[in-house]
This record gives structure tokens, sequence and C-alpha cells, in this order.
């Protein structure tokens, strides 16, 4: 029986402030997966499984670095790469979406670093779209000091700041806060949400409820660029 993988049930909220105000906030679920336990969970409800079909399914090749490694090898490779000291570090959560009927795409994974039951790192997957490219930031728990931004991620909003985090590890509630300055404060995301137990009842709930989480991430966030492009929010574009 696992116990660290969990499915986190709660809000997203984006709030903008600059230069105009604009602001929105959904449902959602993200999978808490330990790495370690990915077969587990896969025995335990038809409605999870790894490298086939199902109604949520992990591939591989969906995250980061070589898909012949392994995706917990390849996230400690990333946090060595990104200047982590991995010696201690011996379990990785990943905080994410998985594919939804065949379907992926995750704005954000996070993937917690653990030396023992402590939370050393947070490696940030972003990605964007429509160029379904990625990017990692590696957070110091110990230590969030601010991140040059890095990547292109909108459209509606240029590179040259920094984020701020405020991160919560996954416990009976996760957190994950982002802010964006120059100094100012331009903008900020919030990931709030609520532990519950990996099981067939849980997994069923959230699928009844957001029965195709992909296309509903997606929509939101064509839908909003939809509203800044109305409220004539300058556009940057990506090179």
């Amino acid at each position: 029986m696992t116990s660290h993988s969990a499915i986190y049930r709660g809000q997203v909220r984006h709030r903008r402030y600059a230069p105009r105000e604009h602001s929105f906030s959904y449902g959602l679920y993200m999978l808490a997966l330990d790495l370690d336990e990915l077969e587990q969970l896969a025995a335990r409800s038809r409605l999870f499984a790894c490298e086939r079909f199902a109604p949520l399914s992990f591939r591989r090749r969906d995250y980061l670095g070589d898909p012949a490694l392994p995706l917990k090898t390849a996230v400690l490779e990333e946090v060595e790469r990104l200047g982590g000291d991995t010696g201690e570090l011996d379990r990785v959560l990943m905080l994410g979406q998985v594919r939804c009927f065949g379907l992926y795409f995750s704005p954000i994974n996070v993937f917690f670093c653990y030396q023992g039951e402590q939370a050393r790192y947070a490696l940030m997957e972003v990605h964007n779209t429509p160029w379904n490219e990625r990017h990692c930031y590696l957070v110091d728990l110990e230590q969030a000091t601010p991140t040059d931004k890095a990547f292109h991620v909108s459209p509606f909003m240029g590179m040259k700041m920094q984020y701020h985090w405020r991160i919560t590890p996954p416990a009976q509630r996760a957190l994950v806060h982002i802010e964006n300055r120059d100094p100012a404060l331009l903008f900020d995301a919030t990931l709030s949400l609520q532990r519950h137990p990996f099981d067939r009842t849980v997994l069923k709930a959230a699928l009844l409820q957001w029965p195709m989480m992909t296309l509903t991430i997606v929509r939101g966030i064509y839908w909003q660029a939809i509203r800044l492009f109305l409220k004539r929010i300058p556009y940057h574009s990506h090179s």
C-alpha cells in the first residue's frame, strides 16, 4: 500500500495587476505521484495506468529528460544540473497532470525532491502553448530566492521580470504561489489544493466532475487569452 501518492483537489487563481487588472480562478485536480510507487498505483484501479491507455495514464515521454531514463533519475539529474545537491535526495513526488483519455498538456508540473521526510527542492517544469516547449526552474525550499524569468510562457507577459516563490510541499494541503515582479508586482498565480487518498472512489469523483481535465486546461488558457486581447493588453512575440 502506498503512503505518499495522493489526489489533490482545489483551485488555481491568476491575478494580473498591470497594465490592466484581470483575474480568474477555476477548480481542478492534480495527481501527486511518488515516482517509486507508479506500478503500485496502476494495480489499484483500472482508472489509472502506466504506459497504456486508461482514463488517467502516466506516460514517461510526456515529462522532462531522456524518455529512456526513469523519470526520477531525470529529475535528480536536472536538479544537479541547476545547482542542487542531490547527494542525500531519496524520493521524488510529482504534483502535476497525466494523460486524460489519451490527451496531455500540463502548464506546470512540480517535482518535490525529498531528503527523508523533508522536501528539499521543488523542480518546476513549465510548459507553454501552442509551442509545446518546456523549461525547468529549481527552487530551494530552505531559502526560496527570486528567479529571473528565462522562458516565454504567455504572449501577454514580457520577459524582464523575476519570479518570487512561496511553496508549501504536499501534506494535508499543498500551496504553490508565484509572483511576477519587475520589481513592482505585475501578476501572481496560486495553486491551493487539498489532499485526498489515491483510490478508485476519489479518482472516479474527479473524473465525473472534470471528465476531460486536459481540454479544460487548454480551453481555459485560450479563453483567457481572448479576454486579454480584447482588453488590449500589450502583445509580446515569442522569439
